[in-house]
């Protein structure tokens, strides 16, 4: 049997052993997959265990991931320009980081290609989630602009010029939070993409935008948190009438990613995206009811 494995602090929240449990009951494969609460101090000895256990490969997810970038014998061109592993594969004695977090927002948006290559970008927020969509982006669609904003704007700028190199003839600029900032940067925006954590359940009624925000119908809005699966801002976008994609797209794609570069096969995701959507309203359900 192969091992895997996802490792965080915490981790009980993780979606993850549904996922890669149901891929691998739907083409009955003889794998495991549990979840280890990690304490970042524990990491290094931890990775370790793992090796010498026999586990195949690991997730990673919070706040693991830049460490791990660390702690690894080989990085993959994703993760070493994105600064963070979200995928391990235990190859013999060597431990080789990948980040499929780049591909699951590539394959989120490949549907609106349209709206990306040639046109801006707005990006919400400058943290390790923001890092996987600007390289995604930059080496995948080509957009004209991308515009960074984040409360601390001096981060956003740390992020642009991380990728300078990365640029080729897009235009990477910063900009406010300030309604009187980040007003004009909505509108003219083709394709917005929340990377904060305002209005990841619980605190349900965080928002990135003001609630009197009105998107354009031919405008793309995502946002990459998938609890709830109706954030305040993809509320506030299909009111308006703009595309929508919900961060579950990304989540799905980022683990069939993993699970390709562990088993050789591609994930049925399309079998398991309405497992994982019921569970994710079943709890939906449970907090309000037991808030």
């Amino acid at each position: 049997m192969k091992r895997f494995a996802v490792i965080g602090h915490p981790v009980a929240h993780s979606l993850s052993p549904l996922l890669h449990g149901k891929a691998y009951d739907l083409l009955r494969l003889d794998c495991s997959y549990e979840s280890f609460d990690i304490l970042p101090e524990a990491l290094p000895a931890a990775l370790r265990d793992f090796r010498e256990q026999g586990f195949s490969g690991l997730n990673v997810t919070l706040p693991h991931k830049e460490s791990m970038a660390k702690l690894v014998d080989t990085l993959t061109d994703e993760a070493r320009a994105v600064g963070a592993v979200n995928t391990i594969l235990v190859r013999g004695d060597r431990i080789a980081g990948d980040n499929t977090d780049v591909h699951g927002f590539a394959a989120s948006v490949a549907s609106v290609r349209k709206s990306i290559e040639g046109q801006t970008v707005l990006l919400l927020g400058a943290g390790g989630s923001a890092r996987a969509v600007v390289y995604a982006l930059l080496s995948r669609f080509k957009p004209s602009e991308i515009v960074v904003v984040n409360r601390d704007e001096d981060r956003g700028r740390d992020l642009l010029r991380h990728f300078a190199d990365h640029a080729g003839d897009a235009k990477l600029t910063s900009g406010s939070v300030e309604p009187a900032g980040l007003s004009p940067l909505l509108d003219r925006a083709d394709l917005i993409v929340n990377c904060t954590s305002l209005g990841l359940s619980p605190a349900v009624e965080g928002c990135p935008v003001k609630d009197d925000t009105v998107f354009r119908p031919e405008q793309v809005v995502m946002d990459l948190i998938y609890t709830p699966l109706r954030t305040r801002l993809i509320a506030l976008a299909t009111k308006s009438g703009a595309r929508t994609i919900s961060g579950l797209e990304m989540f799905l794609h980022q683990g069939a990613r993993s699970f390709e570069l562990w088993l050789g096969q591609p994930m049925p995701v399309d079998a398991i995206r309405p497992v994982i959507m019921n569970e994710l309203e079943r709890q939906q359900k449970e907090s309000r009811q037991h808030p």
